[in-house]
């Protein structure tokens, strides 16, 4: 099964399937131009600003075959509707969703697309998406934050949860993970990575949340053991930069 990946900054990826797009955690960066007949599935994890661009609901006067998988901490109350120019019809095309759910939607054609939510560590939600039999990962902002300027507590509490939600991946296999590898965290960069690699068998790993830091995904290669790991850790060196894989 073929799938074409663009990258988009950040956290942001543009899938393409057979029959339907998904678009993650757009923030800015060219989205390449859009078969109509297809299916666009777009997810936005949470509300912060380098995850979550209104723009993208300007997206359906192009293009009408579309779905919105929004977090729940992102309020579509009248006010914000108004601000984002969501009229009644391009609201239909939206759901909202909560940590620690299950939803399916249609690819379009003839199969589903089933869309399973962890609760972040952060804001917001994680997704888990089942499709024809691959499973698709994307962390949103669900990552170990563990900083040094932070007390014992406050990171104690961050490995705790974090490892509630992580183990829900246990022993799964998933074909496409993309999880933060934030270089702000200085040492503790790699610990919500390395924790993923730990328990779920991921086949390609898309590092992100790199604040344009690049190279922080050499740098994780170079100080990692991969003998004794078989993901393909995906390197990035561009925006706009696109991989065709088969899985």
């Amino acid at each position: 099964m073929k799938v074409k990946i663009t990258y988009l900054e950040q956290s942001g990826f543009l899938l393409e399937w057979d029959k339907t797009y998904w678009l993650f955690d757009y923030y800015r960066g060219e989205i390449p131009s859009l078969d109509n007949n297809k299916m666009l599935v777009v997810f936005v994890s949470h509300s912060h600003g380098d995850h979550f661009n209104p723009e993208i609901f300007k997206m359906f006067n192009k293009h009408t075959k579309l779905s919105f998988i929004i977090s729940s901490d992102i309020k579509l109350d009248e006010k914000a509707m108004v601000k984002y120019n969501i009229t009644e019809e391009l609201s239909s095309h939206i759901k909202s969703v909560k940590p620690n759910q299950e939803y399916e939607i249609s690819d379009g054609n003839k199969d589903s697309i089933l869309i399973n939510t962890l609760k972040s560590t952060d804001m917001g939600v994680a997704f888990v998406v089942s499709y024809k039999g691959k499973i698709v990962y994307h962390a949103g902002d669900l990552n170990l934050w563990v900083w040094k300027g932070e007390d014992k507590q406050f990171n104690n509490n961050m490995k705790a949860n974090f490892q509630k939600e992580i183990l829900k991946l246990k022993d799964l296999t998933i074909d496409l993970a993309f999880a933060p590898l934030d270089p702000r965290q200085d040492d503790w960069y790699r610990l919500g990575v390395d924790e993923l690699l730990n328990n779920a068998n991921v086949n390609y790993l898309f590092p992100m949340h790199l604040w344009d830091k690049l190279e922080t995904i050499q740098k994780y290669k170079d100080e990692t053991d991969n003998k004794n790991l078989s993901v393909n850790i995906m390197d990035i060196k561009k925006q706009g930069q696109n991989w065709s894989l088969e899985l």
